[in-house]
């Protein structure tokens, strides 16, 4: 009986040291995982007319820095995402927010779904911030 109590005890010990390092793992995953970063996207007019110009404003911000990137307009087509002109670069940024912009012009009535993506400056298919909430427009 003398030779089990000093194995129980270092099992016992053991389990703690085992619990500690997972808490601090814990501790660790969970300080990284708080930095937040947002992107939005809105439209000038939710209702425009054929070939009227549409202007959609967006902005990022992220609370770990900004990165470099760029901002890619896209529209939902037939059951998926499509690129919808050129990406484009904020016109105003700093190391924790940027502003950007699109301006298009769509020449068929109907409904449409818009989204903005950022997205790395060497690789355009690696989205970096996003995709933004969805933006409705009417074309009449």
């Amino acid at each position: 009986m003398c030779g089990v109590i000093p194995i129980m005890k270092h099992v016992f010990v053991g389990a703690g040291v085992v619990g500690l390092l997972s808490g601090g793992l814990v501790v660790a995953s969970g300080g990284s995982a708080m930095a937040k970063s947002d992107l939005t996207l809105s439209a000038a007019h939710k209702v425009i007319h054929r070939g009227q110009p549409l202007h959609l404003a967006g902005s990022v911000g992220d609370d770990a820095g900004l990165r470099r990137t760029r901002f890619c307009l896209q529209v939902r087509d037939a059951g998926h995402w499509s690129q919808l002109g050129k990406c484009v670069e904020p016109y105003r940024a700093d190391g924790w927010t940027a502003v950007f912009g699109f301006d298009t012009r769509l020449l068929t009535r109907g409904k449409y779904s818009f989204r903005a993506v950022g997205v790395g400056l060497r690789h355009k298919k690696h989205v970096i911030y996003g995709p933004s909430p969805t933006v409705h427009v009417t074309v009449r």
